[in-house]
């Protein structure tokens, strides 16, 4: 096939048998996407080096599943822990007792132990339809006494390589790796090579699993084995990852996209990351609770162990320790875009869960060192003491217990205090601080009153929940909107919404007074937006302006609002006083929306207030309007996000539907200077499709989005860190809309208004920017600083409407 055709595969396949008589036996299939079979894959390559030649585009792993003993954990262990054999290395007969007898030569080659890998320079039958048979090089029979004949030295110890008898009572697993690049591309080559040409990788790589027990030949169906370890489904991952790029894989070119990895399955990445990877390794260097160096080895347990990693890895920036450094890759850099005490995004063992697993649920139900000091990792198992996670966001170094358990040599007392039942308490999807600033509690009243240290409007940060798994007691709100219309006389007409609101599935009636409900502070908003006539364009295909009102201001008649309700379904009727011009199109309103929404009081758990945030606001167009073009969903959102806005916290938790941010973030939406002494902040369109784009883009872009930069974080939005697949727009858009062939996307292309790019005077000024004030997140395109937050709005720095999108990511003065 050609390389073109290489590239396009998207293959699946099965193993249809597999055997363990002395090498292991593995018969398997490779289809393409039309089910026709996949015949070639067995291009080999040896280097100079290299005695044998191995299989550029297979690879294969096999490992068993240990029991757990004392409350610990089952474990793979891998049987491929030995290295290829090197040609310098081959001598000839009598064998010494760290050698082998290699078989393809008959010669002695040295016992070389390493960490987990695979098995590529056995024996491949390809027969022509898509069907292969695969022969191990390594006779797992006799791994374990190999190993033990090997001579090594510190510190390379045969005991961290675990017990590799053979067992073939316990539950094996084989897989078979498909990927590489395309034959003559890259190092593809006979002699592994550079072929000077571009490596040309397959797009979708597979991974092929196959669970089963040697001594009987019963094989493990899909949906698990009840004494076995499926704790992570795939679609789980993907739902953020799309698909896993830029490791087991070559580098891609400078500019282009990464190259997908070669592992797409967490049950092949298993058999190689296990304990096993402490072998040759050393514990990290530390002092106080920052690394210096690799760490390969933390508190005696193998950082490269899966659990132990992935879970450092998705726990990132909120570790307690700092420094992390595996394999080149910086736990503490990474981002996690959605409350990671939200266990169930990734592990699910619930009846009916769309993700769920056979041991889905251990994550509650079988609690180790191991999973829970992957993230608790200021907790030092051995001793007890350390500092806890809670106290590391604080500042502190170390906790004044560390564990209340205090030290535990084995897992055989965890389930005794961490049970089923408690351990989802003490993960709900809470932000301690998460609503602040705007959505601080309480608002001052006036600057520094009640709270010294915060202007009017704005108060000290309190807990912020997300429904994902609420407290106990902490009540669940939500909104529902029945109709909308926009009536009365051209020049005074207005609109009118119904709605209701939910509090733990049931509607509220409100108060007459005072609070709108019993022992909860605070007051959704009710917005109305719409596109009215701008920069010559008569019917603008976006909203451009909006009016609003609390649901406390609406009851209490201000400003002209009015209401009344509730029906029998619980509905109010609610008028804003405001007037919506003649010209007005595409009318939406949406509840929710406001910072100083629902805060409850009455719980003991939070006596300063949580603030409670539907799952989304909710949205509804007017009768006789047109909706606005659908361009992304927030159930994409939420796929990564979980609850938008609530972890990480942005605008405490109240913009949290993806589909009405450009109710606020419209076209025109840009920054002048802001800050003390209009210090920060200046020159960046926030429009929702600039400013969206260029969070997500931040690993691609040459200029950090450095809105809203801070003198600690002087980088701003730069430090995000973007889990999928950045070119595939339909992870966040809905299909036909990011490239308009969607008719209502496409009919929406004479009407967009251009993109406002920065506001405001960039004249220089002492007045506003003393000298030696040094801006922080200026825009790199402001070259003046300016006079503040002057809208001259008739000289204002525009850009294409279409091209403005494209600028979030692609940010360099070419594109630009």
């Amino acid at each position: 096939m050609t390389a073109e055709q290489f590239a396009a595969l998207a293959p699946s396949g099965a193993v249809t048998s597999a055997s363990i008589a002395s090498p292991p036996v593995v018969t398997f299939q490779v289809t393409d996407a039309n089910g026709r079979g996949i015949k070639g894959l067995g291009f080999t390559s040896q280097s100079s080096t290299a005695l044998l030649p191995g299989y550029s585009n297979l690879a294969f792993s096999m490992a068993k599943l240990v029991p757990g003993t004392n409350g610990g954990p089952s474990k793979w262990v891998s049987y491929i822990v030995t290295s290829s054999p090197q040609t310098a290395d081959i001598t000839d007969p009598p064998c010494a007792s760290d050698q082998y007898v290699e078989p393809s030569t008959g010669k002695c080659a040295p016992i070389v132990p390493s960490r987990p890998s695979t098995d590529n320079i056995g024996t491949l039958v390809d027969n022509g339809d898509g069907t292969y048979k695969y022969t191990f090089y390594r006779d797992i029979t006799k791994v374990k006494d190999l190993v033990a004949a090997a001579t090594v030295t510190a510190p390379d110890d045969v005991a961290d390589l675990g017990d590799l008898t053979y067992d073939p009572t316990k539950l094996h697993r084989v897989a078979v790796q498909v990927a590489g690049y395309a034959r003559g591309t890259g190092t593809n080559t006979a002699d592994g090579s550079n072929s000077g040409l571009a490596a040309v990788p397959m797009s979708m790589p597979l991974n092929i699993i196959f669970d089963w027990y040697p001594a009987t030949g019963e094989v493990v169906g899909a949906a698990g084995e009840p004494d076995g370890r499926d704790i992570v489904k795939m679609s789980a991952c993907f739902e953020c990852h799309g698909k896993f790029t830029g490791f087991h894989v070559a580098a891609a070119p400078a500019g282009k996209s990464a190259n997908p990895a070669s592992r797409q399955d967490t049950r092949m990445c298993v058999l190689c990351h296990t304990e096993q990877r402490r072998y040759g390794r050393t514990e990290a260097a530390i002092t106080g609770n920052t690394f210096s160096g690799s760490t390969r080895i933390v508190d005696g347990r193998a950082v490269g162990d899966f659990p132990n990693m992935v879970h450092k890895i998705h726990l990132g920036h909120y570790l307690a320790k700092h420094g992390y450094d595996y394999a080149g890759v910086e736990f503490n850099h990474v981002t996690y875009p959605q409350d990671p005490k939200n266990c169930n995004k990734c592990h699910n063992g619930a009846d009916g869960a769309a993700n769920k697993t056979a041991q889905g649920d251990n994550w509650k139900s079988v609690p180790t060192r191991l999973a829970c000091g992957a993230c608790h990792d200021g907790i030092n198992f051995a001793t007890g003491r350390g500092v806890t996670l809670a106290d590391a966001r604080e500042g502190l170094t170390t906790s004044q217990f560390g564990h209340v358990g205090g030290a535990q040599a084995d897992d055989k007392n965890c389930a005794l205090c961490h049970g089923p039942t408690a351990i989802p308490v003490y993960h709900v999807t809470v932000d301690p601080t998460g609503s602040s600033g705007r959505g601080g509690y309480p608002p001052n009243t006036a600057t520094d009153v009640p709270t010294p240290g915060y202007p009017s409007g704005q108060g000290p940060a309190i807990p912020l929940a997300s429904q994902l798994n609420l407290p106990a007691g902490v009540y669940k709100i939500d909104f529902e909107i029945k109709q909308v219309t926009v009536s009365g006389a051209a020049g005074a007409r207005q609109a009118t919404v119904v709605y209701r609101i939910l509090k733990d599935g049931q509607p509220v009636t409100l108060n007459a007074t005072g609070n709108l409900i019993d022992g909860v502070d605070g007051s959704p908003g009710i917005y109305v937006t719409y596109a009215t006539t701008q920069d010559g364009i008569a019917a603008p295909a976006d909203w451009n302006a909006s009016k609003s009102a609390s649901v406390m201001s609406i009851r209490d008649g201000a400003s002209g609002n009015s209401q009344t309700g509730p029906d029998a379904s619980g509905y109010y009727t609610a008028t804003l006083g405001a007037t919506i011009p003649d010209d007005a199109r595409m009318v939406t309103a949406a509840v929710g929306v406001d910072y100083q929404g629902f805060v409850q009081l009455n719980h003991a758990d939070y006596p300063k207030g949580i603030r409670l945030r539907e799952p989304k606001f909710v949205m509804k167009v007017a009768d006789g309007q047109t909706a606005r073009r659908a361009i992304v969903n927030n159930d994409k959102c939420n796929n990564c996000h979980g609850q938008l806005g609530v972890s990480p916290s942005f605008h405490s938790g109240a913009r949290n539907n993806g589909e009405g941010c450009a109710i606020c973030h419209d076209a025109s939406r840009a920054t002048g200077h802001v800050g003390p002494n209009n210090s920060f902040g200046g020159g960046w369109s926030v429009s929702g499709k600039n400013m969206v784009h260029a969070i997500h883009a931040s690993a691609k872009r040459e200029q950090a989005f450095s809105y809203e930069a801070t003198a600690e974080n002087p980088d701003g939005f730069g430090e995000v860190t973007y889990p999928g697949i950045l070119k595939n727009c339909e992870t966040c858009h809905v299909a036909g809309s990011y490239d308009f062939t969607a008719a209502a996307n496409n009919a929406a292309l004479p009407s967009l208004v251009w993109t406002t790019d920065a506001r405001g005077n960039m004249l220089n000024d002492a007045a506003t920017n003393p000298t030696g004030i040094t801006p922080i997140g200026l825009s790199p395109w402001v070259t003046t600083l300016g006079q503040g937050q002057i809208d001259y709005r008739n000289d204002n720095l525009v850009s294409s409407p279409i091209a403005s999108a494209c600028f979030g990511c692609h940010d360099s003065s070419l594109a630009v």
